[in-house]
């Protein structure tokens, strides 16, 4: 794979040996790939009839071994050969090789004499290729006997072989494979595509080495052994993308550091456990009682190696992630504290000679040490101290020093403190793993129902459940049994998970939300009105939260967690994980807002790998899924992905809603009223059972099918729902539905030209694309919304959706848009404007990227539009991504 070029220059090097002979050298590193480049030459050239000779490798000796090594090849393929008259120089050839060195005077030059006779009666029946892999010095003479009698020689060996580069008239050297080679390898290796996570996360891990095949198909082959390469829905997946990925343990970098000795081995141990720079050698050989002076020169020769790499600032690292996981996991957990302990020791030790500390580095070194340093309640506050001073700047490292001081602090108030502080900053950081472990550890301590803490304990454990979808567990949930606003949290989570029918919608408070942050200042974790806005936006519906209700009642109708958590608490109290199925969940939103079908895809099958005990997002997740392979032309793998979702709520709106898009559009009249009662009865069920994941998704592609065919009593239904929403005091509809199905069921341009308005400011592509299809469908003046569709659809890789926008620019008598010439051409600034309302940037979104105000925005607008002859921005973005307004430079 990915190897075209190398195979072509063997090709031309055989060519070229037919006038003369030629020497070939593949030069690669073990693992990079030359036995399979050499072995598909082979299979390539015996297939045109060329012969074709593999000499093994000759044992380290005098002349005659290689030439020893060149005799077997031939005489393997002897009765292939069938040429009398090559039997002479093959007896002489072999009797020589057997005769003790030195006891025929000139035996090299009478090897060669009679292997390059040997070869020419070869040559007589056509081309003849010689392939010797690992090819040492020893071959270096016979080989050259062999091209002086005109064959090819194609030899492999790494690089650095002076002797054999010497030789050779052709190198072809093998680079690291390109992603797409590696994605190939992989997917011929496994028989499946790859999900888009699996290339991606070994990119990441193995760094340097993600273009190296061994290592590649090595750490393939050990992920899978270990249970984390599964087939998923047709796709190779990996379970848990986001942990560490590690090389095999007998990679030969490894056994390179192994050779260079045990201090070689601490040293890059350290590198990869902590911070770790040239600067702080002296530390470190004062915390193994090692020699300084040895130190300097081991770390030269690994970075040599290429085991660590130095950074500009004088910084230390393994050369890769996957290094890194694999020196940490040989170690032990035990042998890594160890380290750290010895480190810290000697930190506090030169502390104590009246030497200074950088106290961030020493509160790494003793938090990482844990229970390897003793218990004392002078640490927990020097600990807590830094973790206060850093907390702004390096939020992430306070957290885990903040882990360490509650150890450290034992139990009393300070503790009580220290933990409050700690599950705040775990949940602002997103480390819902630590948080998790914080939280057992406060429950086995005693930190119950009777905690001060214990609303904060719920709330954290009920957002654990939440992000990894392991509900609470019996003993935390019976430990924290009456505390105040407990039972709440934990239900909340309960129900998200399994998707069970939410309790009696409480008052819910009118809390005044900014657009991005919420309750600040409360002093709770999760304050029980912040609770109840979650709930409302998943369930029963939002009372007026201010600005935020939009965003509110859009996240929940989707069922995103993650993004109500971060419009509710803010920035400052809520960061979304990396992993977990939360994190995935919000990814596939993030994917599907954005149009990336591929990357939804991959999100809903890592749902489909975590999770087992949360039913609800991963069934939501496989409802996605099959709307995304409708986009993508694979409607034929949609049912299966549809069939394994239960009909009733709170799946049965966003199932309605699959099933009626691009997997399975109605045809006629007949079949989409048939379809609409279908969807009527899954709306009202989901009033009954309180959820309104999906039901604004049901009504807008409901709203277009009923006005597609003129279904009368379906649009009086629907503009009816929407009505009777608006007087509610809870609304379950955004605004942006309510105008949507507005314009559709009654035509109303006003309606429509604000609720794609409102979609475009909220920066979902692919809704917007909806929108426009939809209401071109159906409005009296379709031509801006096509318009507007078919310019969105150019940037996606949905082949449906470009399909059903020409289609119905058709059926509308809807023109392609004019190439209009300008007069002149367009100054940068110009240009820019226009790609970035070719990617639907606002004017206030122009101006910050272009650092121009919004007025001077819209002056350039004004003269584009006349200049171009366009009507409006849509019309500019649609002309600039279907012809060359911009110049071949676009």
């Amino acid at each position: 794979m990915g190897r075209a070029a190398q195979l072509d220059a063997l090709d031309a090097a055989c060519a070229a040996a037919a006038i003369g002979g030629r020497f070939a050298l593949v030069r690669g590193r073990a693992g990079s790939g030359r036995t399979s480049l050499l072995d598909a030459a082979a299979g390539a050239w015996r297939t045109a009839g060329v012969v074709v000779l593999r000499v093994a490798p000759a044992a380290p000796g005098d002349t005659a071994a290689g030439f020893a090594a060149l005799l077997n090849a031939v005489r393997d393929q002897y009765e292939l050969l069938a040429d009398p008259p090559l039997a002479g120089p093959l007896s002489a050839l072999g009797a020589l090789c057997d005769k003790p060195a030195g006891e025929h005077a000139g035996r090299g030059i009478a090897l060669a004499q009679q292997a390059a006779a040997a070869f020419a009666l070869i040559g007589r029946r056509g081309p003849t290729v010689l392939i010797a892999d690992d090819a040492g010095p020893a071959l270096a003479p016979a080989l050259a006997a062999a091209v002086r009698a005109g064959c090819l020689v194609v030899a492999a060996g790494a690089p650095g072989d002076g002797r054999l580069g010497t030789l050779a008239d052709v190198v072809v050297d093998l680079p690291p494979l390109s992603a797409e080679a590696v994605r190939g390898m992989l997917a011929r290796r496994y028989a499946v595509p790859l999900d888009d996570a699996v290339p991606s996360a070994l990119s990441t891990a193995l760094g340097p080495l993600a273009g190296h095949p061994g290592t590649v198909l090595e750490v393939a082959h050990e992920l899978t052994r270990a249970g984390r390469l599964a087939v998923v829905r047709g796709h190779l997946c990996l379970l848990d993308p986001h942990a560490p990925i590690a090389l095999p343990t007998d990679h030969s970098l490894l056994a390179t550091l192994r050779a260079r000795g045990p201090v070689a081995v601490r040293l890059a141990t350290m590198a990869a456990v902590t911070r770790f720079g040239v600067d702080d050698l002296p530390l470190f050989a004062d915390a193994t009682r090692g020699r300084l002076s040895d130190y300097g020169w081991i770390i030269d020769e690994l970075i040599d190696d290429g085991l660590l790499v130095a950074g500009p600032r004088g910084g230390i690292v393994p050369q890769s992630p996957a290094l890194t996981a694999r020196l940490i996991a040989d170690a032990g957990p035990d042998a890594v504290a160890r380290l750290h302990r010895a480190c810290a020791a000697a930190m506090f030790r030169r502390a104590a000679s009246g030497r200074p500390a950088d106290g961030a580095a020493l509160a790494d070194q003793v938090t990482s040490a844990g229970v390897a340093l003793p218990f004392d309640r002078r640490t927990a506050v020097t600990l807590a101290a830094t973790a206060d001073e850093n907390t702004d700047r390096a939020p992430d490292r306070a957290a885990h020093w903040l882990r360490a001081a509650l150890w450290h602090a034992g139990d009393g108030r300070a503790g009580d403190d220290i933990l409050a502080r700690l599950l705040r900053l775990l949940v602002r950081t997103g480390q819902v793993a630590r948080l998790g472990e914080v939280v057992d550890t406060a429950i086995q301590r005693g930190q119950g129902a009777s905690s001060r803490h214990a609303a904060d304990l719920a709330a954290a454990a009920a957002l654990v459940a939440v992000h990894t979808g392991v509900p609470v567990p019996a003993a935390i949930r019976a430990a924290l049994e009456g505390a105040p606003a407990a039972r709440a949290i934990v239900d909340f989570a309960d129900r998200w998970l399994t998707g069970a029918p939410p309790a009696q919608p409480q008052p819910q408070p009118e809390v005044e939300l900014e657009p991005s942050a919420a309750f600040v200042g409360t002093g709770a974790l999760l304050h029980p009105a912040e609770l109840a806005v979650l709930a409302g936006a998943v369930g029963a519906g939002c009372a007026d939260a201010g600005p935020a209700t939009e965003e509110l009642l859009l996240a929940g109708e989707t069922g995103d967690v993650a993004a109500l958590l971060g419009l509710v608490l803010g920035p400052h109290r809520y960061d979304v994980p990396k992993d977990g199925l939360l994190s995935a969940y919000h990814r596939l939103h993030t994917c599907q807002a954005g149009g990336d079908l591929s990357g939804l895809l991959s999100a809903a099958r890592e749902l489909d790998l975590t999770g087992t005990e949360a039913p609800l997002p991963r069934c939501l997740a496989r409802l996605w899924a099959a709307e995304a392979l409708g986009l993508l032309g694979r409607a034929t793998e949609a049912p299966s992905w549809l069939r394994s979702v239960p009909e009733e709520p709170p799946y049965a709106a966003l199932r309605w809603w699959a099933a009626n898009g691009p997997a399975g559009e109605a045809q006629t009249a007949q079949e989409a009223a048939r379809r609409l009662g279908d969807g009527r009865r899954a709306y009202e069920s989901h009033r009954r059972h309180g959820s309104r994941i999906g039901v604004e998704h049901l009504l807008v592609r409901a709203a277009g099918l009923a006005a597609r065919f003129g279904l009368g009593e379906q649009m009086a239904w629907l503009t009816a729902v929407v009505d009777a929403d608006a007087t509610e005091p809870r609304r379950r509809l955004s605004r942006q539905t309510t105008l949507l199905v507005q314009a559709l069921c009654r035509g109303d341009a006003n309606a429509a030209a604000r609720g794609v308005d409102l979609v475009r400011a909220g920066g979902n592509r692919l809704a917007l694309a909806y929108a426009c299809l939809a209401l071109g469908r159906v409005a009296e003046d379709p031509r801006p919304w096509l318009v507007e569709a078919q310019a969105v659809a150019k940037t996606m890789t949905s082949g449906w959706l470009r399909s059903a926008v020409a289609a119905a620019m058709r059926e509308r008598d809807v023109r392609q848009p004019r190439t209009r010439t300008p007069r002149t051409g367009f100054s940068p600034v110009e240009t820019h404007i226009i790609e970035l309302i070719g990617h639907g940037r606002t004017n206030r979104q122009i101006a910050a990227q272009v650092r121009i105000s919004e007025k001077t925005v819209e002056n350039h607008l004004t003269r584009l539009f006349a200049r171009t002859g366009c009507r409006s921005r849509v019309e500019l973005a649609a002309v600039s991504l279907t012809t060359d307004i911009l110049g071949p430079a676009s």
